[in-house]
């Protein structure tokens, strides 16, 4: 009577055609509703690896990043000391040399401020050594 949509209905198939529409959607539906969520669920697992490889990598350039730090602040370390070092043995030499070797210092009294002097740059210089190793070491984790 009227043309409205709930008024029009399809076309009933027959018998074979009828069959087949029914066991194709059915089917349809069984494979959707069972197929999707295992999809799903796989996909969401591949994303958690991935995921997991990922801060796996990260975590490793870090250590390495870290690593490679630290291996820099060691060597500045050994270069520092062994300078020192140097300095040092230096410093030991130009004191014989002026105490003992030297015609001026005729006097005991003499030898022994310049002694004194000497152990005093001695002391500054292991003081300033080590207040900079300390620091230096700091800066490692």
């Amino acid at each position: 009577m009227f043309a409205d949509d709930k008024s029009v209905e399809a076309p009933e198939k027959t018998g074979k055609e009828a069959r087949v529409d029914t066991v194709k959607s059915k089917e349809a539906k069984k494979g959707l509703s069972i197929r999707k969520p295992q999809n799903m669920a796989v996909f969401v697992i591949l994303c958690l690896l991935v995921l997991q490889v990922l801060m796996s990598g990260y975590q490793t350039f870090l250590s390495i990043q870290d690593q490679v730090q630290q291996a820099r602040l060691i060597s500045s370390v050994q270069k520092y000391t062994a300078t020192s070092d140097e300095v040092i043995s230096q410093l030991l030499t130009d004191y014989k040399s002026e105490v003992y070797n030297n015609a001026n210092v005729n006097s005991t009294a003499k030898q022994e401020v310049m002694g004194t002097e000497y152990n005093f740059m001695a002391l500054m210089l292991v003081a300033k050594q080590n207040s900079r190793i300390m620091e230096l070491l700091s800066q490692l984790k």
